[in-house]
């Protein structure tokens, strides 16, 4: 289930990805991918998907649910963009140590820690490399918005 979700949003987002939609189908796109403390008090942590389309960010998207992802401005200071474009990509091994340490972090009721990966050449990634990459990114977040209301009987019982 949850690979679907990313696989739909993924896919659903090259295609307004302009010029980022032009990687082949067997590559990852570049991605710059933030994990970070939440800006909304009703969520732990949000996450941040930059495709990025040689020194800039073609398209940026907010995500504080694994369903629910807005496009958003850009504000990444062009130092960050180069760096991802030139230096290593995250390996699985860098993400999936990211997860436990999130896990536990949670877990442990510590906040949760901003961190950055830069995701590119990556193979086979609509078949699999896009799943086994974004989904340790992605654990923990809910899977949809929960409404927080009060329970309250019609007949005021």
């Amino acid at each position: 289930m949850k690979a679907i979700f990313l696989s739909a949003l993924m896919s659903a987002a090259l295609f307004g990805a302009g010029e980022a939609a032009a990687q082949s189908p067997n590559s990852s796109p570049v991605l710059l991918i933030e994990s970070l403390p939440s800006d909304n008090p009703d969520y732990r942590r949000m996450i941040l998907v930059k495709y990025l389309s040689g020194p800039k960010v073609s398209v940026a998207y907010k995500a504080y649910t694994r369903s629910e992802f807005a496009q958003i401005a850009d504000e990444t200071p062009p130092e960050t963009i180069a760096k991802c474009q030139a230096g290593a990509a995250a390996t699985l091994a860098e993400i999936e140590n990211f997860q436990e340490v999130e896990t536990r972090r949670e877990a442990q009721g510590e906040p949760p820690a901003a961190t950055r990966f830069c995701i590119k050449n990556v193979p086979d990634w609509e078949a699999t490399g896009r799943d086994r990459y974004l989904d340790p990114i992605f654990l923990g977040l809910p899977y949809a918005a929960v409404l927080k209301t009060e329970s309250k009987s019609l007949s005021g019982n």
